[in-house]
């Protein structure tokens, strides 16, 4: 499933980088029945490779990583499921291992490295109702943990002889990450699914080697994206995300990711 995906962030008063991320990801899943209730597990690998560019990329140093990144297990249920209304309610976990090529230098203002170097499991449960013929419309939540990372610098510099060098790898510790998400979806096509999707984004405040909690991520987004099946086996799946309204430390500017997904 390859994958396209542009960011551009902006950190206050540092001008700008442009992060592209591309993946191909690796799935294997298989749909079955749990306790009377239908289920899909899948296993998923990605293969990572990062781009940056922009007057803040130069002036950290910032240093793009490629290769694997970390292996997703996931699990998802609906105790409730009714395709002659259109309703469902679903819950998922997931767990993500530290399994994906990192390097502690690579964190040195952004963390571009493919993998982690930290477990981290994710809880997500949500319902979609049908509108009429042609509409419909989901609601969702979920909470993602974190464990710590041993191996991190982010934004700290120590002072030598020899002037200002990177400080040694410390410990990354961040709060549980909270998101919110609902959308509208019309399809005018069994083949073509149009949407537009409002998240609202809390938590995750970290610190490096038992320091102070930094900011918490405060945003809220807008999204838009669209569906089309090519064939019964190739999709291409795009979406736009951009902030409505963002206080975080570190400001997301807008989202661009393209997506052709291919079933074998």
């Amino acid at each position: 499933m390859p994958c396209h995906g542009r960011v551009v962030v902006r950190g206050r008063g540092d001008g700008t980088a442009r992060i592209e991320r591309r993946n191909v990801n690796l799935r294997l899943g298989h749909g079955f029945d749990l306790a009377g209730m239908p289920a899909y597990a899948y296993g998923e690998l990605p293969l990572v490779e990062y781009r940056v560019s922009g007057e803040a990329s130069s002036r950290f140093d910032l240093d793009p990583g490629r290769g694997a990144g970390d292996l997703a297990l996931a699990l998802a249920v609906w105790p409730h499921a009714d395709r002659e209304k259109g309703q469902y309610v679903g819950m998922a976990g997931y767990l993500i291992a530290p399994t994906g090529e990192y390097e502690a230098s690579r964190t040195l203002g952004a963390n571009l490295n493919p993998g982690s170097n930290r477990y981290a499991a994710i809880l997500q449960a949500g319902g979609q109702q049908r509108l009429g013929e042609h509409f419909e419309w989901n609601l969702a939540a979920d909470v993602m943990v974190f464990g710590d990372n041993d191996e991190y610098i982010g934004e700290r510099v120590a002072v030598s002889r020899a002037g200002l060098r990177p400080a040694d790898p410390a410990t990354l510790e961040v709060k549980p990450y909270i998101s919110y998400q609902s959308s509208l979806a019309w399809r005018p096509h069994r083949a073509v699914t149009l949407a537009a999707s409002y998240y609202i984004d809390r938590g995750a405040e970290s610190r490096v080697d038992g320091g102070e909690w930094g900011p918490s991520i405060n945003r809220e987004r807008y999204g838009l994206w669209g569906l089309f099946a090519l064939s019964l086996r190739t999709r291409l799946n795009i979406s736009y995300k951009r902030p409505v309204d963002d206080s975080s430390a570190l400001e997301l500017d807008d989202a661009l990711q393209i997506r052709l997904v291919r079933f074998f």
